[in-house]
């Protein structure tokens, strides 16, 4: 059975959303015209009930516009959100076909997250303007955001792990529904990112005076609805109900600062553990085959506890919580029911018995996230990726058609490769240009995709899993007095340690010791490879010098040279960016120069 294009998909669901979403907005149209008339004809019937003291007939029609008032403001808030979440829906699918034309320049860049490993995200373009991050990233939720970025940073080296990640991106990619379900629900969420943090503070903190709490919210309104039952049926004066309520007062006073510090950390979080709760359930409610999934939602319920239900109590709470906003309603409630100290040990209680299961439900929800972003990946390029075999053995790479997914299949170029062994180095020479540097791009971007689970671009790919270091774009400091060539230096002293902790390490270094003479820059170079292959390293370099790939004439056993080569037709460069055996044999600097008029 042939599968829909994807943007045939999209397009699709547009048209259905579109016609859902007018649907929604003709009817919340009329139910506004419904509820003025109702509201209109309550205030009527009740002014006819005043003037013409007719008990029960203009009565009864009253109470019922007002119940119908009330119905369809209730109608109206569940049709404004329907709206909300299909707009959602609607936008999804309209990004989801501009990503297919490789224009995503406008979405979150996870510029924020390039702290996280300073010389993979530069050297690689992980996070930023036309970056990994900006192409794959489809979490909406600060907790999935987090979790994909560390994913693009540091590596998972199981291939058992590996091997689950891809059987569940799979399975999401054939989930369309469900996946746009869940995103569409995240990108309703409006958070600062402190909330769930708070939350976590909140949950930290030890538990105290619980049983005077208890005591005290049972007690104390019993007394004051009893001493409220004597003033009206009994001999009590209606000036003695002053002492029930200010022994209230005093409770809550003496008790506000532990009521403010947690009203503090949940305060206003009621929305979004709300939205994070339709979440779970959402993920609940969903059949899963693979076992990563299915590992993911059991962890959402812990001994026969259902995430969702005991969330939902949770933001229940502390919207009742938020009542101390309106200090009218406040004082009132804490003067004759000691509204807040009832409600923070309700907290409390609930605090005692979940606290255990909430940090295991947030890193599950955070799982599925960047899951579901690797699986757009795959269904929007399913024609041009294929899955990974992860390997358990010394280090092999063996691409078939590799390309590099950040470059559109009009102008990628692919290109196959296979290396093994430890030690092992693979340098690349060629001309200006001629595709070097996004050659080692390509092999590293594509690793990082299959460590995480992912489809990589390429029709074939064998891999073992291993670490990532590199030096490519290395960066000078003045705040710390910092050469650039000091500064690269550094940087291949850290590789090198990194390297005797873990030795299954790909070393990927570009144009290396460029701050220095052509013949220091040969000294320097052949060294530090002869270093690194005594240290049984896994190495690409790519480089202008063609000294460099004379080190295989050293190391015949260890060293491959390939290369990108540069065609001078009718005094026009020629690029093909296909690898090639050997060491390259053409320049281009000097044509280039003349050609830009800047020598003779």
């Amino acid at each position: 059975m042939q599968k829909t294009h994807p943007v045939d998909h999209y397009s699709s669901n547009i048209l259905s959303l579109d016609f859902r979403i007018k649907e929604i907005k003709k009817q919340i149209v009329y139910l506004s015209l419904f509820r003025l008339f109702t509201f209109v004809a309550f205030v009527a019937f009740i002014a006819l009930f005043i003037f013409h003291r007719q008990t029960t007939f203009f009565l009864t029609l009253s109470f019922s516009c007002l119940l119908s008032f009330i119905y369809v403001v209730k109608r109206d808030l569940i049709l404004a959100s329907e709206l909300n979440f299909l707009s959602k829906k609607r936008l999804l699918n309209a990004n989801e076909i501009e990503y297919l034309s490789h224009n995503y320049k406008d979405q979150e860049d996870g510029s924020e997250y390039a702290a996280i490993n300073p010389y993979l995200s530069a050297d690689f373009d992980l996070f930023g303007t036309g970056s990994l991050y900006q192409y794959l990233n489809r979490c909406f939720t600060k907790i999935g955001k987090d979790r994909f970025a560390n994913g693009l940073c540091q590596f998972e080296l199981d291939e058992d792990v590996i091997l689950k990640k891809q059987e569940a991106i799979k399975e999401l990619s054939e989930k369309n529904e469900f996946v746009q379900n869940f995103q569409a629900n995240a990108m309703l969420i409006s958070e600062t990112g402190k909330e769930l943090v708070n939350l976590q503070a909140w949950l930290d903190e030890p538990v105290s005076k619980l049983r005077f709490l208890q005591v005290s919210s049972i007690v104390c309104p019993l007394i004051s609805l009893s001493w409220l039952a004597a003033v009206v049926f009994g001999p009590f004066t209606l000036g003695s109900l002053l002492l029930p309520i200010l022994l209230n007062l005093f409770i809550v006073g003496a008790n506000k600062k532990l009521i403010n510090k947690s009203h503090a950390h949940l305060g206003n979080s009621s929305s979004v553990l709300k939205k994070y709760t339709a979440l779970i359930k959402l993920t609940e409610n969903e059949s899963f085959e693979s076992p990563h999934l299915n590992s993911i939602k059991q962890k959402l319920s812990n001994q026969d506890v259902k995430a969702s239900l005991v969330l939902k109590s949770l933001f229940k709470l502390l919207n009742t919580f938020d009542l101390r906003y309106n200090w009218i309603v406040s004082l009132t409630l804490n003067a004759l029911f000691l509204f807040d100290v009832q409600i923070l040990f309700r907290l409390i209680k609930w605090k005692e018995i979940y606290k255990q299961f909430i940090p295991t439900w947030f890193i599950a929800l955070a799982e599925i996230e960047p899951l579901m972003s690797y699986a757009v990946f795959a269904y929007n390029n399913q024609s041009d990726v294929n899955y990974p075999e992860a390997l358990d053995s010394d280090f092999y790479l063996h691409a078939q058609d590799m390309g590099h997914p950040l470059l559109a299949p009009s102008v990628r170029v692919n290109n196959s490769v296979e290396y093994g062994g430890m030690p092992c180095v693979n340098i690349i020479t060629g001309a200006n240009m001629a595709g070097k540097s996004t050659f080692l791009r390509t092999i590293a971007t594509n690793l990082i995709l299959a460590m995480n689970g992912a489809p990589v671009c390429a029709k074939g790919f064998r891999f073992t899993p291993c670490q990532i270091l590199s030096s490519i774009k290395i960066q000078d400091s003045l705040s710390n007095n910092e050469s650039y060539f000091y500064a690269e230096l550094v940087r291949i002293k850290e590789i090198i340690e990194n390297i005797e902790k873990q030795p299954k390490t790909l070393v990927i270094l570009d144009e290396i010791l460029r701050g220095t003479n052509t013949k220091d820059k040969q000294l320097g170079s052949l060294g530090l490879l002869d270093k690194l292959i005594s240290l049984n390293a896994v190495v690409m370099i790519a480089t202008h010098d063609l000294v460099i790939g004379e080190l295989e004439n050293k190391y015949p056993k260890y060293v491959n040279n390939h290369c990108f080569e540069v065609e001078l037709t009718n005094d026009q460069l020629i690029f093909d960016y296909k690898l090639k055996k050997g060491i390259s044999q053409k320049l281009n600097a000097s044509f280039l120069m003349k050609k830009m008029a800047i020598m003779d």
